[in-house]
């Protein structure tokens, strides 16, 4: 930045102006006086007369308010048109681009105030010295996106930059930057990152020779954080397990809590050493839906001092309704679950369906693995390509071999296994609960004697034995598409907050599902049923920490286009002078002489 002195002119050159002023002074100075007075004869009129041509010619000047109207507005217009202005501190750059962070650290609290905050107040501020620069506006993220695309008008910068709220996820300032790099013009481009611990090493890799300041904005903070918890049925008892890591030089305390949705079952202060961590067995819960673990600690971010925990059934019974085939039923037998035959959907199973078919009408309200084995089929062409890396999991889907598919556009469902364009395994919810649709007969392909197979039955089975209640974890701001069943009703989903606060309404059959972006456990409403989720924070938010601000490739930029007036100060010298002239205007007309 540039920091200015002394007051400059952009026109100099018209103050030969001046001219114009000194002859309306010697226009003054020949013109005829005049002066009205009474007299009683002519020997006083003589007298009067000769005592005004005796008065010295200043004083004449003096008692003339239109003289000093016209020198003053001359004067003024005079110096707007030599355009003064001061060199004050000004931003470099003839297009600069703001990257904010909006992480979830950057809510870590710092003398009362969130380094979100001073991040939006630190670009507010750099705004104030811009000179007609446009401004580029990028949210960095996983998907980092263009706020603002070379916008000049401060008020709108200012608008947006208000407006920005945390996403609480991670920022990946590398992908980032990368972005940032690309619309860099062949002006000179001045990059401005707000963060909190972006290095240098990672800046300096990406922009090679780009001059970019970082503002890592904040003090050391002091953090307990809350780095895991679960929950797990033990010998008839649901215990649970809680992971507190103390990031600080000393010694801590902390109370940590665990609560359901009306209740609190466990409270105990826990002592932390020093940039170390401590695990906590929590024994003898009551038998809930969701565990919320929440951290009572004097520090300065509070976003990591909770976790939530979801309650399933280890072993939920699995049931093969009518014929299943043979692989199927012996690869579940290899993961060590017993199957229990049935000939017909009954209301009282509760636990997993295994099912053949061709709709989903067929199937009963409960968790389900159905494969698609009647309708009209498709040959695969295609490479198969994994969508879902939960229920491929160390499933190697290169090597399976399908010789067709089953093709139906019934129930609004997830694709797990594509090929090219065509769902081969799918999943999402039906009729209020999870579902896996396998698009293929087993007869078609050679999957099951490999052995990715009771792989991805275990998985399946680990995903399926999830709470009916529980739509699964999110992470902050994620879509995602999920069918809930037919009809209108089961389309349109309210979202709860825990203190019963209506967030948003969605119309899944326009839009997909999206979480909120705060971590925490949210409720979804669809057709008077009560689904809980969970909002996730990322693991690597869950340390607040700070690097020194810093700038690189500093003489890369030139100094070109910082030569300019701060401010408008020529308005209001015209804007002063045209007052000026109706002021005299107004003297000349009402006849006044002073």
């Amino acid at each position: 930045m540039n920091r200015g002195g002394a007051m400059q002119f952009l026109n100099p050159y018209f103050f030969f102006f001046g001219i114009f002023i000194a002859a309306v002074i010697l226009f003054y100075f020949f013109r005829k006086q005049y002066k009205e007075q009474s007299v009683a004869s002519n020997m006083l009129w003589q007298q009067v007369l000769n005592e005004w041509q005796a008065s010295p010619w200043l004083k004449k000047l003096q008692q003339n308010l239109i003289f000093w109207l016209q020198i003053l507005a001359l004067l003024l217009l005079m110096l707007a048109l030599v355009r003064p202005f001061f060199m004050g501190q000004q931003i470099k750059g003839e297009h600069l681009i703001f990257i904010v962070d909006t992480s979830a650290s950057m809510a870590a609290v710092d003398d009362g105030d969130t380094r979100f905050d001073k991040a939006k107040a630190m670009m507010g501020e750099l705004i104030k010295k811009t000179n007609g620069q446009p401004v580029t506006l990028i949210q960095a993220g996983d998907k980092p996106s263009i706020l603002l695309n070379q916008e000049a008008d401060k008020a709108i910068i200012n608008e947006k930059i208000q407006s920005l709220e945390l996403t609480y996820n991670h920022e990946n300032i590398a992908k980032t930057l990368n972005l940032a790099a690309s619309l860099a013009d062949n002006r000179d481009t001045a990059i401005h990152i707000f963060s909190d611990a972006v290095k240098k090493k990672e800046v300096a890799e990406i922009l090679d020779d780009q001059y970019a300041e970082v503002h890592n904005i904040g003090g050391e903070i002091q953090n307990i954080s809350l780095q895991s918890f679960g929950v797990a049925p033990i010998e008839g008892k649901i215990a649970g397990v809680a992971v507190i890591a103390n990031q600080t030089d000393a010694e801590k305390k902390a109370i940590l809590s665990v609560r359901t949705e009306n209740n609190e079952w466990f409270k105990e202060e826990v002592s932390i050493p020093s940039n170390d961590q401590v695990i906590v067995n929590i024994a003898d819960l009551p038998k809930e839906t969701y565990y919320e673990a929440v951290l009572d600690a004097n520090d300065g971010y509070q976003v990591d001092n909770a976790a939530i925990a979801i309650y399933s059934e280890n072993n939920p019974s699995v049931y093969a309704l009518n014929k299943i085939n043979p692989f199927t039923i012996k690869g579940f037998q290899i993961i060590g679950t017993d199957i229990i035959q049935v000939k017909e959907k009954r209301d009282n199973m509760n636990g997993i369906m295994i099912a053949e078919g061709e709709s989903l009408q067929d199937l009963p309200m409960q968790p389900a693995i159905f494969f698609r084995t009647n309708g009209e089929k498709q040959k695969i062409t295609e490479q198969l390509i994994t969508k879902d890396e939960q229920l491929l999991q160390y499933v190697d889907a290169k090597n399976i071999y399908i010789d067709s598919v089953v093709t139906s556009s019934e129930g609004n469902l997830e694709p797990v296994l594509m090929s090219g364009d065509v769902p081969v395994i799918q999943k999402g919810m039906n009729n209020g609960y999870p579902i896996i649709v396998i698009n293929f007969s087993l007869t078609d392909s050679d999957w099951p004697l490999q052995p990715g197979f009771p792989i991805f039955l275990y998985n399946a089975y680990q995903y399926l034995s999830q709470t009916n209640e529980f739509l699964g974890y999110f992470s902050a701001n994620e879509e995602r598409w999920i069918s809930m069943g037919e009809g209108e009703d089961a389309q349109i989903v309210e979202i709860f907050n825990q203190a019963d606060e209506n967030l948003y309404s969605l119309n899944l059959a326009e839009e997909s599902f999206t979480a909120p972006a705060t971590p925490g456990i949210y409720q979804a409403v669809i057709d008077e049923r009560i689904y809980y989720f969970s909002v996730l924070l990322d693991e690597r938010e869950k340390h607040a920490s700070l690097e020194d601000a810093f700038t690189i490739n500093e003489k890369s930029l030139s100094e070109v286009g910082v030569q300019r007036p701060v401010g408008h100060i020529w308005y209001w010298l015209t804007f002063i002078a045209l007052c000026l002239c109706f002021v005299e205007w107004e003297v000349y007309r009402r006849g006044h002489r002073i």
